[in-house]
């Protein structure tokens, strides 16, 4: 085996080796909203015992905790950086996602969340272009129109836009505060990743997290009902989640761009359907599959180089 790895060509050697890495950063890509993806039923569990804030004080907590168990077996010490304005940019814009979005799923519609993963998608993009020089292509511009109105198709479900705005704008601006600070997070994990180690990066994120999330805990609702073992088990899950996936999401940062991290990170939608039909029995129509398809389209169209693609101006 060796021989033959020997006689092959040395840029053969360095182009299977480029591939088989690209191809294990895409992987980790897709893990992450596939973790994601189980959020909403263990914050569906986990609420019949506490409030929104203790949920999200539970999943900064967890997560910090579960890095720290990691950080310490394979380095035997914790390192918290705070003299770094990426770490807090990370610290606010995280927790501005968890605190709002939460508090807009109470006052209105309970699909109402699907609207953040389009709009992250497009502050993303226009974060990409602005402040990091990405190219926009035509091929780009269509992938994103792609995913967005594939993914209000599925969030939807068939009524009409309106079901944002019943409640009030209150929970759409909410929403979209939501996107924005989930976005600000991935800025600075795409920033501080060339220069820290990932466990250590998003260990000192919800390590302040953690802490700023504590303050509302006191003022707000705290325990909503009867303890349960589901519900402690989701609570711990969450964390577990939040902890590895970004993670493995800050690792895959490091090798591809912005735009492509976003728009992957929407294919959690389809994986939601997927738990819906199988957990809750939640029947597939025909609104969800063209939805799921433009999607799926819009995420192969961000991949694949087209020969001719211009750069948008």
């Amino acid at each position: 085996m060796d021989r033959v790895i020997n006689d092959l060509p040395i840029n053969q050697i360095s182009w299977e080796t480029d591939q088989l890495g690209r191809t294990m950063h895409y992987i980790w890509l897709v893990a992450v909203p596939l973790m994601w993806s189980f959020v909403g039923i263990l914050v569906k569990t986990a609420s019949t015992m506490v409030g929104s804030s203790v949920i999200t004080l539970s999943r900064f907590l967890f997560g910090a905790l579960f890095l720290a168990i990691l950080i310490l077996a394979r380095k035997g010490k914790l390192k918290i950086t705070w003299k770094n304005s990426w770490i807090w940019l990370g610290v606010g814009g995280k927790s501005v996602n968890y605190l709002t979005e939460n508090i807009a799923l109470r006052m209105g519609a309970a699909s109402g969340n699907m609207v953040v993963m389009p709009l992250q998608a497009v502050f993303m993009a226009v974060v990409a272009v602005i402040f990091y020089k990405e190219k926009m292509t035509f091929k780009k511009v269509i992938s994103i129109v792609l995913c967005v109105l594939g993914s209000l198709i599925i969030g939807l479900r068939g009524r009409s836009l309106t079901v944002f705005f019943q409640d009030g704008l209150i929970p759409l601006v909410l929403f979209f505060l939501a996107a924005i600070g989930a976005g600000l997070h991935v800025i600075s994990q795409k920033k501080l990743i060339a220069t820290m180690d990932s466990a250590d990066m998003n260990f000192s994120v919800f390590f302040f997290a953690t802490i700023a999330m504590s303050v509302p805990v006191p003022f707000s609702v705290g325990i909503t009902g009867i303890t349960s073992f589901w519900a402690i088990f989701s609570l711990v899950m969450l964390g577990f989640i939040t902890g590895i996936s970004f993670l493995i999401y800050a690792k895959a940062l490091k090798h591809v761009s912005l735009l492509v991290a976003s728009l992957v990170g929407n294919s959690s939608v389809l994986f939601i359907l997927l738990w819906a039909w199988l957990f809750f029995g939640e029947p597939i129509t025909p609104q969800l599959v063209f939805g799921a398809a433009m999607m799926v389209v819009g995420l192969i169209m961000i991949n694949l180089p087209f020969p001719g693609d211009k750069v948008v101006q």
